[in-house]
């Protein structure tokens, strides 16, 4: 059983993509007697759940499952003997980038519960999270608040370039005033990865802070900020702003919404510690908007983007925030100024 059991394993691994990312949830393991083997498999069950929702198959990621992981142990070795340094050793045994366990304890009258996740090639702790509860149903809410933020921190250390087609194109040149912009193809879609600078009514330029224009070429970074009626029709010919779908399917290619802000945001210009990691070569940077009231804001705290879909005085646009790793969707007043990226027909 055990032969079979390896080669449905093996045969698993050729069939899944080479550039798929592998995490195993080890067996939760426990002092003896401290809770029931019932609720170790519960516990473990979940955090394979949370692995799962922050981690989906089509990221490129693979939440190994418990046939997966028996099947791989070396003879004689069970995974509720594994802890510590351990983990790692059986995490490269099974062929797993990730390795994560839970382990249950006791302080005075309380449960205690400790969750590791290890990088296995390098054999680097990623992140851990440790909390104590009255009784194992406690623990469960804990890995239910807690696992989803843990897990996450995968995305950061494997590169989406192993998951997603993504590479620099040459240069957009618009005819209309000789200005170039980079360009990156994320997937199936070819986008702007610099904010549209081309000067038309209803437009202001933001210049970055501290900059010299005469100087330095990267002041037109943050581009200029358009009211949605300018917006609509500012793209260069065979471009055309972003519909809200546009947008869907990008969040959709690096994830989910609550974690593509910090992979679109740019390396550095973000207050409150919101840098992001850039790893789309997207390189949204901090510029804030113009509102209604002709008052610039939010410069190094929010980036605004316009969509074409509109509903009433409202249209859509995407939001980045300095205090969350999330990217929002919603409807804003059309004549606030935001920035525009276009997208190629």
């Amino acid at each position: 059983m055990r032969k079979q059991l390896l080669l449905l394993f093996i045969f698993f691994l050729v069939v899944t993509s080479s550039a798929a990312t592998h995490v195993a949830v080890l067996e939760t393991i426990s002092e003896k007697d401290i809770i029931g083997r019932s609720e170790k498999v519960f516990l473990t069950d979940k955090l394979r759940e949370m692995a799962k929702t922050v981690l989906p198959d089509y990221m490129g990621y693979v939440i190994m499952t418990r046939e997966n992981i028996n099947a791989m142990l070396p003879p004689g070795k069970s995974v509720e003997e594994c802890e510590g340094s351990c983990l790692v050793e059986t995490g490269k045994n099974i062929a797993a980038d990730f390795v994560a366990q839970a382990r249950v304890g006791k302080f005075g009258q309380q449960l205690t519960l400790t969750v590791e996740l290890y990088e296995t090639a390098g054999n680097n702790l990623v992140g851990t999270f440790t909390t104590k509860k009255s009784d194992a149903e406690g623990l469960l809410i804990e890995i239910e608040e807690k696992a989803g933020q843990l897990f996450k921190k995968i995305v950061g250390n494997v590169p989406l370039t192993n998951k997603i087609d993504i590479k620099d194109e040459t240069l957009l040149n618009d005819l209309r005033d000789g200005q170039q912009y980079r360009i990156v193809k994320i997937d199936k879609q070819i986008w702007m990865a610099e904010n549209l600078n081309f000067s038309t009514s209803d437009s202001w330029f933001v210049k970055k802070k501290g900059c010299d224009t005469s100087k330095n070429m990267n002041c037109n970074i943050y581009g200029r900020l358009y009211t949605w009626s300018a917006a609509k029709n500012v793209c260069p010919s065979g471009w055309h702003l972003p519909s809200k779908s546009d947008f869907d399917v990008l969040l959709n290619t690096v994830g989910s919404k609550s974690i593509a802000g910090k992979l679109l945001k740019s390396k550095d210009g973000w207050k409150n510690n919101g840098n992001g990691t850039d790893v789309l070569g997207f390189s949204v940077w901090p510029v804030g908007k113009r509102n209604i009231r002709g008052k610039f804001e939010s410069g190094g705290l929010e980036s605004h983007f316009w969509c074409s879909s509109d509903k009433g005085n409202k249209a859509c646009n995407m939001l980045l925030d300095s205090d969350t790793e999330k990217a929002y969707l919603g409807l804003d007043e059309k004549k606030n100024a935001f920035s525009v990226r276009c997208i190629r027909d």
